[in-house]
């Protein structure tokens, strides 16, 4: 009886920790930066119309405007981390109020530094159809979070997105 009792109370465990498994996936889908990289290259190359040259000249130097704001930014998210919110004192919150402020500001001047570098592979048209796509491209990804998230909510699948 014992046995069976174990066995019963290890597969209701099993099972518990196999149901919650898809559910955290699906609540939080994985995209690796390079699908993500794709995906947005992919975009901003069909909606801002560049063409096959325009985009192997522009997206090494756009990714590698996007690798400093992101190492920019994990500076100050480490700094952030490095002490517990309940621990925080108010010099320690007052530092990464201006060190968060500080990478905004050091972002753009990298965005304005780059701009340069762009204007000088793209035209100012297409240059600002990249910009306005890039927009477009978080808006559509955010929604499609969002959409997942209310979706899961409900018990219903995730909708497909359609770009």
């Amino acid at each position: 009886m014992k046995r069976h009792l174990s066995i019963f109370c290890a597969l209701l465990v099993s099972l518990a920790a196999l149901a919650q498994a898809p559910e955290r996936s699906a609540r939080r889908p994985h995209m690796t930066p390079e699908e993500y990289q794709a995906k947005q290259q992919e975009f901003l190359t069909r909606h801002a119309e560049l063409t096959e040259e325009e985009s192997a000249a522009f997206f090494p130097v756009y990714f590698e405007l996007q690798a400093k704001k992101r190492e920019a930014n994990r500076r100050v998210w480490k700094q952030v981390r490095a002490v517990a919110p309940n621990e925080r004192t108010e010099e320690d919150c007052n530092a990464m109020i201006d060190a968060m402020a500080d990478v905004k500001i050091e972002c753009a001047q990298l965005e304005k530094e780059y701009l340069a570098k762009f204007k000088a592979i793209l035209p100012a048209k297409k240059l600002m159809r990249v910009q306005m796509a890039e927009e477009r491209y978080q808006r559509e990804l955010l929604r499609g979070i969002q959409q997942r998230g209310q979706g899961q909510e409900r018990g219903r699948q995730p909708q497909a997105s359609h770009q």
